[in-house]
């Protein structure tokens, strides 16, 4: 009796360990969804932004450039002004303190438009215009439907000779819908866009298919005010159904596990693995937040003194412009990484092959490192035979994979001062190599160092910021061009890393 009241015991213990287990595993399950959920939301409220930012700062500067360029005593040579500009704009307009068009105050494109417009202008745009409420040398905008159709305006209040005068400049939204729009939301993405109008119609875009998908809807806040950027996730549903097939599957191996095994010794195990898991992602999402916060950091101090107007010449403020540039390529960059990694984490074809020059991808990715390289003090050699045979490659891959390992010279081997990039023919293959003369890698963590999320001993004890990926996108990289990477390093003596792939690259190779 004793020994069945022991068994039944052993029995339910199991039992309730394996319940308590899946209910643990389901538990986490749905807040790691949640978590992602909300990541994917708020990337794509960035990107949207990033988007909008991109579009309008065009349009701002060419309306600064107008705004600044126009003096009412030299009127007749408006057209030619406009004209040498190369300024994607329709109309401009020159008005005199009666918000009347002054003499040879007006440019328009096409010239058809001639009187007719300008009459429309005086009696339906004008009194739209907040003209009289505009503080001298401010800048402000109206985005308006008339008749029908779409118009955009920016005008400025100026002062010449003690008199007032407004320039008001109509910007070309076909050109906006037929050829900006494409450039910015027709590229291959795994996110979909639309722009709308305030009714909810579609200005540009496909219809969203997905039923359920999160949306993101941001304003276009200083040009077309009347619109709205849409974006959300492609393939939604598909993801979804896959977190509900994970979430059961989990359950079901996790509940025969139970029954089998000791159900303590599951318990502890799957702890001590939860346990190193949330630890790697937490230094992982640590690691890569600092790593993007460099760069915003950067970005957000010059744009902040470019727009308070700190800088004493226009040399100076275009210095400020190429350094919120180059950090912005870096920023990018780093984002790449991450959301090329994730791809290639859940299996995604994100290779597009095509015919390249091997030598002008490693050139490339030298002239991007440039400012990495002068901040940190070093140099960086190239050598590229001339003779370099042509391969089949995807150029931002290869590219991202070059940039990886000239990133990794300079973070971590900054005190040897120099690195060398090469580019040679090896027998049938191609070999690129990045060589450092840093504190070099300890022979045992030669294979680790290209594992996800891991950082060699060495690196750790030190106060160097990285993601732990870099590596491993290299070894993907290589591998999905039917090549590999590898590393040869001695402590003390710096490190070599070599990434080789077909010279004849595979004719019906496909994206792995």
């Amino acid at each position: 009796m004793r020994r069945l009241l022991v068994i039944n015991a052993i029995i339910f213990a199991v039992l309730a360990s394996a319940a308590a287990l899946a209910y643990y595993g389901y538990s986490y399950t749905a807040e790691a969804s949640s978590r992602e959920r909300a990541i994917i939301q708020d990337t794509m409220r960035e990107l949207a932004e990033e988007k909008i930012i991109g579009i309008e700062t065009p349009i701002l500067e060419v309306d600064e450039k107008l705004f600044a360029s126009i003096d009412p005593d030299r009127l007749p040579d408006l057209a030619a002004l406009v004209h040498d500009l190369q300024a994607p704009v329709v109309s401009v307009f020159v008005l005199g303190p009666d918000f009347r068009v002054l003499p040879s105050g007006y440019v328009s494109d096409p010239v058809t438009r001639g009187p007719a417009f300008l009459a429309f202008f005086e009696s339906e745009v004008v009194p739209a215009l907040e003209l009289r409420m505009l503080a001298e040398g401010t800048r402000a905008h109206q985005h308006l439907t008339l008749d029908g159709s779409p118009y955009l305006f920016a005008y400025s209040r100026r002062s010449h000779n003690g008199r007032a005068y407004y320039v008001v400049v109509e910007a070309d939204v076909v050109h906006l819908v037929a050829n900006v729009f494409p450039q910015f939301f027709g590229v291959r993405s795994p996110r979909l866009y639309q722009v709308v109008d305030e009714s909810g119609e579609l200005v540009f875009g496909v219809p969203f298919r997905e039923r359920g998908a999160a949306v993101i809807e941001l304003p276009f806040a200083e040009t077309l005010s009347q619109w709205r950027l849409r974006v959300a996730q492609r393939d939604a549903g598909t993801q979804a159904a896959r977190g509900r097939r994970t979430v059961i599957d989990i359950v079901l191996i996790g509940l025969a596990l139970a029954v089998i095994t000791s159900g303590l010794a599951i318990l502890l195990y799957a702890v001590r693995r939860e346990r190193k898991a949330n630890a790697l992602k937490s230094d992982f999402i640590s690691n890569v937040s600092h790593e993007l916060k460099t760069p915003l950091s950067i970005i957000s101090m010059f744009g902040e003194m470019l727009a308070a107007g700190r800088v004493k010449t226009p040399a100076q403020a275009t210095e400020y412009a190429e350094v919120i540039w180059r950090e912005s390529v870096r920023l990018a960059r780093l984002i790449d990484n991450v959301l090329d990694f994730a791809k290639i984490e859940r299996g995604v074809d994100i290779y597009e092959f095509a015919p390249g020059v091997v030598g002008e991808i490693v050139a490339r990715a030298v002239e991007l490192s440039t400012h990495r390289l002068a901040a940190a003090g070093m140099t960086c050699t190239v050598e590229v035979d001339e003779d370099l045979a042509p391969a089949r490659v995807d150029n931002n891959a290869l590219t991202l994979a070059v940039l990886n390992l000239i990133d990794n010279a300079i973070k971590y081997a900054a005190d040897g001062k120099r690195i060398e990039v090469a580019a040679h023919g090896q027998g049938p293959h191609i070999v690129i190599t990045v060589r450092d003369f840093g504190p070099g890698i300890d022979p045992d963590e030669h294979e680790r160092i290209f594992e996800r999320f891991y950082r060699a001993r060495a690196v750790r004890l030190k106060p160097i910021r990285g993601s732990g990926i870099g590596l491993a996108l290299v070894e993907r990289i290589a591998a999905a061009h039917h090549g590999g990477v590898k590393v040869d390093s001695v402590p003390g003596q710096g490190a070599t890393f070599t990434l080789w792939l077909p010279a004849e690259a595979a004719r019906d190779m496909t994206a792995a």
